[in-house]
C-alpha cells in the first residue's frame, strides 16, 4: 500500500490543503500548530477505509473521522473570543495504490457514496482470500506522541492461542502504545521453538529487524525466568542484559516501535516466514520520530528504518535538525514544510543553519566547526597570496599546505568547491 497525494478540505486546520509523499520516507517539518499531526490523523483515517473492508475487524480498532476533526473558525465578537464552525462538512481525499492497483478514494464525516469506497471493496475481496499463500497483507501502523513502550500490569504474560491473520490490525492505527500483544505472541513462539527444536523463521526475522534498528544491540529473547523480553547491549566493550522495562525511555521507544511492526507483519502474512520483513508492504506512520532519542541516534534512524523494512512507506514528524541534516544524500526521501506548502531543498548544511532557515530558530553564535572553517578559509587566502613570487620548490610545499587545510572539511562539497576554484584561479592549475 502507498498513498502518493492528500488533498484536505475543511479538516482541522486546514480550510484547503494539498501535499504529495515519497514513496519512501517523507518528513513533515513546521512550527507547533502548523498541522503536523493533523496530517498524520487524516492519514490515519484515510488508510483506516482499507480495514473496513474487514467485517472481523472490531470497530475500536478503526479510525473514522468524527465531528471534533471538522475545521473551526476562531474570531473575537467585542472582548470575547469565539469559535464557530462555519461548515459542517468534511473531506479527505487520496490517491494511492494496493498490491499495485491505483486507486482514488475520498473520506467525508456524512455517509459516502459507495462509488468513493473503492479501497473498501478491495479489502472485501482479500477477506476471500486469506487463506490463499499468495494473498498478502499490507501493514497499517501509526504511533503518536503518547506512545512510551511499558510492560504491561499482568504478573504472567499468557501465550497466544491460533488466531487469524487479520489481528495484525489490532489497534493498528491507536496513537498509544500497547504491548500485550507483542509480548503474548513473543513468548508464544519462543517457547514453540523450545518445545519443537526447531527455528521459527518469523521469530528470528522479527529479533533481526530489532537488532538492525538498535545501535549496540546483539540480541533479543524472551527469557522464561524473567517472563519478559530481554535485550543484550555492549557499552563500551561490556555486555549488558536488561529487561525491557527496565531500558530508558529511548530505548523502549524503539524497540517497542520496530518490534510491533515486525510482529505486526508476522502476523498479517506469516507464510513468508523469514523473508516477512523484507517483503511486506504497508504505511508506518510516526509522529515526532526523534521522541526520546539522543541526538547521536537521531542521525541514524530513519536511515535504519528504510534498511530494516525495505517495501514500508514511512510518513513522520519531527522538530530535529538533526532528523532533517540525516536526509542530506538520500533520493528515497521527501522533506515537506507545512507552511511553506510544499517540499524543501535537503542540503548539506550545519545544524545551526537548519535551525535558523527551516526552523525559524534564531542562532547568536556559530558553532565551533563553523570557526574552524573560517579560520581555515583565512589560512587558506593567506597561502595563496604568496604562490605568485613562489619558486617552484615552494609552489609544491604551499600546494602541500593547501591541501592539509582542506582535507578536514572534505565532507563540505560547497566549501571545498569554492576554496578550490579560488586556487585554481590563481595559478591555473585545474586539476588541483
Amino acid at each position: 500500500m502507498r498513498i502518493k497525494k492528500l488533498e484536505l478540505d475543511n479538516f482541522r486546520c486546514f480550510k484547503e490543503y494539498e501535499l504529495e509523499f515519497s514513496d519512501r520516507f517523507t518528513l513533515l517539518i513546521g512550527d507547533n500548530g502548523s498541522g503536523k499531526t493533523a496530517i498524520l490523523e487524516a492519514l490515519a483515517s484515510t488508510v483506516s477505509k482499507f480495514l473496513e473492508g474487514f467485517p472481523q475487524i472490531p470497530k475500536q480498532s478503526l479510525r473514522p473521522i468524527c465531528q471534533d476533526d471538522i475545521r473551526n473558525t476562531t474570531l473575537a465578537m467585542g472582548q470575547t473570543p469565539i469559535k464557530e464552525r462555519v461548515n459542517y462538512w468534511m473531506l479527505i481525499n487520496a490517491e494511492g495504490s494496493v498490491n499495485q492497483e491505483s486507486l482514488d478514494w475520498c473520506v467525508y464525516n456524512l455517509d459516502a457514496p459507495a462509488s468513493n469506497s473503492t479501497i473498501t471493496t478491495l479489502a472485501s475481496k482479500l477477506t476471500e482470500k486469506l487463506t490463499q499463500q499468495d494473498t498478502l497483507l499490507p501493514l497499517l501502523a501509526y504511533y503518536g506522541t503518547g506512545r512510551l513502550w511499558k510492560k504491561t500490569d499482568n504478573n504472567e504474560i499468557e501465550t497466544l492461542a491460533p488466531g487469524s491473520r487479520l489481528l495484525g490490525y489490532q489497534d493498528c492505527l491507536n496513537p498509544a502504545s500497547n504491548l500485550e500483544q507483542l509480548f503474548r505472541w513473543f513468548k508464544t513462539q519462543e517457547l514453540a521453538a523450545l518445545q519443537k527444536q526447531q527455528t521459527r523463521h518469523a521469530l528470528e526475522a522479527v529479533r533481526v529487524a530489532i537488532i538492525s534498528m538498535i545501535p549496540d544491540a546483539t540480541r533479543a529473547w524472551w527469557d522464561i525466568d524473567w517472563d519478559g523480553l530481554l535485550i543484550e547491549t555492549v557499552i563500551h566493550d561490556k555486555i549488558q542484559t536488561t529487561p525491557f522495562h527496565l531500558l530508558s525511555d529511548g530505548y523502549r521507544n524503539m524497540i517497542g516501535m520496530v518490534a510491533d511492526i515486525a510482529y505486526r507483519m508476522a502476523t498479517l502474512n506469516p507464510q513468508l516466514e523469514k523473508d516477512v520483513i523484507k517483503l511486506t508492504t504497508g504505511i508506518v506512520l510516526i509522529d515526532e520520530i526523534d521522541l526520546h532519542l539522543h541526538p547521536k541516534w537521531q542521525r541514524q534512524v530513519v536511515g535504519r528504518l528504510l534498511d530494516t523494512f525495505p517495501k514500508i512507506q514511512f510518513v513522520a514528524s519531527s522538530h530535529s535538525p538533526f532528523i532533517i541534516q540525516s536526509l542530506y544524500h538520500r533520493e528515497d526521501v521527501l522533506l515537506w514544510d507545512l507552511e511553506k506548502a510544499e517540499p524543501v531543498n535537503i542540503d548539506s548544511k550545519s545544524i545551526e543553519d537548519i535551525a535558523e532557515n527551516q526552523q525559524g530558530v534564531e542562532i547568536p553564535q556559530q558553532s565551533q566547526r563553523f570557526l574552524d572553517m573560517e579560520k581555515a578559509a583565512e589560512a587558506y587566502y593567506t597561502v595563496l597570496k604568496q604562490i605568485p613570487a613562489a619558486n617552484e620548490d615552494e609552489k609544491q610545499l604551499l600546494r602541500l599546505r593547501l591541501d592539509e587545510l582542506l582535507l578536514p572539511y572534505s565532507d563540505d562539497p560547497a566549501f571545498h568547491a569554492f576554496l578550490k576554484m579560488e586556487r585554481s584561479a590563481v595559478y591555473g592549475d585545474k586539476q588541483s
